[in-house]
């Protein structure tokens, strides 16, 4: 029955916001912001947690190149290796999509500010079980 309600989740989150990223809630744009707002990442790896096929990596990546939001850095120790790191640009997309999914979802569950907070460490605690899997 987790198993069930984690996968209604994740199909679920598509749907809630009109406005996002061309109605993707989480789209794949904002997923690899998150993803390399605190670290640069090898496209492997990116591949990996996005779980997307490398040629569509690069081409997200190329657009997002284009749109300033990430850029692409060589690594010192292998200069033919590439890796990718967030924007001051990337990081305010990413903080206005964080910040326009928040109200989507406290509108759409229309929850007060002790219904959000109590929903927060629910959530939290599930990520926490959900990252030690393995």
């Amino acid at each position: 029955m987790l198993a069930e309600q984690i996968l209604a989740i994740n199909v679920t989150t598509r749907k809630l916001c009109k406005n996002c990223d061309n109605g993707a809630i989480i789209s794949q744009k904002m997923r690899l912001l998150y993803l390399v707002r605190n670290e640069v990442l090898s496209p492997k790896e990116l591949v990996n947690e996005l779980c997307i096929a490398k040629p569509n990596l690069t081409i997200l990546a190329r657009t997002m190149i284009a749109d300033g939001l990430i850029e692409k850095m060589r690594v010192e120790r292998d200069m033919r290796s590439v890796h990718y790191k967030i924007t001051e640009k990337g990081t305010a997309e990413l903080n206005r999509m964080i910040a326009e999914l928040d109200e989507s979802v406290a509108k759409q569950l229309q929850l007060n500010d002790k219904e959000a907070q109590k929903g927060e460490k629910k959530l939290e605690a599930a990520i926490d079980f959900l990252n030690g899997v393995e």
